[in-house]
């Protein structure tokens, strides 16, 4: 006897990063499709390609804001490099006269929650700003950074310099992360229709 309970995390995919209007309806639809005989394969094949397709044209029907939420997200971190940037000033010259402070893992303790937090105001302020297509333009502003950063990072790679490219990628992780908590990406749909309705009745 086959299971007629779809994948789930391809179920909870969908249900987080399908930007489209109609997305509990696509989930609808394609759990019954595949209660009806569909593989787990087809499942995630379709889950997958629903969100592909829900971002872009979210994307593409709102040129503009996609540009302004990436331009808004940038403006932050690049903002919050310069304060990341005199962190670590601070705690080299620290380090230079406190052997307290020449542990590396108290650097790292205090710069990983900096690099989170930074992400976390970069999606909170694109989510705050575009209400109309919150999930797909704070997914839109994600998949450009971490799409800029990654193509920065592979001369790291490809030169075999290890630490910075480890360093780098668990930066561009962290941060991605962020954006996608601050942009309340993870929250759950019933939260998002209740914001919605919310909205709509001021």
């Amino acid at each position: 006897m086959t299971s007629t309970q779809p994948p789930r995390v391809a179920t909870w995919l969908l249900r987080h990063f399908g930007s489209s209007p109609n997305n509990d309806a696509v989930i609808g639809d394609l759990n019954e499709r595949y209660g009806h005989g569909r593989s787990d394969v087809w499942y995630w094949r379709q889950a997958l390609l629903a969100i592909v397709v829900s971002v872009f044209k979210e994307v593409w029907n709102h040129k503009i804001l996609t540009l302004r939420a990436i331009v808004i997200g940038w403006a932050v971190f690049v903002v919050s490099r310069y304060g990341f940037s005199l962190t670590w000033e601070l705690l080299s010259a620290l380090a230079s006269w406190s052997r307290i402070w020449r542990h590396n893992w108290i650097t790292i303790a205090i710069q990983i929650p900096e690099v989170l937090l930074s992400g976390v105001l970069a999606g909170w302020l694109v989510a705050r700003l575009h209400r109309q297509s919150q999930k797909a333009m704070v997914l839109a502003y994600a998949a450009y950074f971490a799409g800029v950063q990654t193509v920065w990072l592979l001369p790291a790679f490809l030169t075999f310099r290890f630490y910075p490219f480890i360093s780098e990628a668990l930066f561009i992780l962290m941060t991605t992360l962020g954006v996608l908590v601050g942009g309340s990406v993870f929250s759950s749909r019933s939260d998002q229709h209740s914001s919605a309705g919310n909205r709509a009745t001021v």
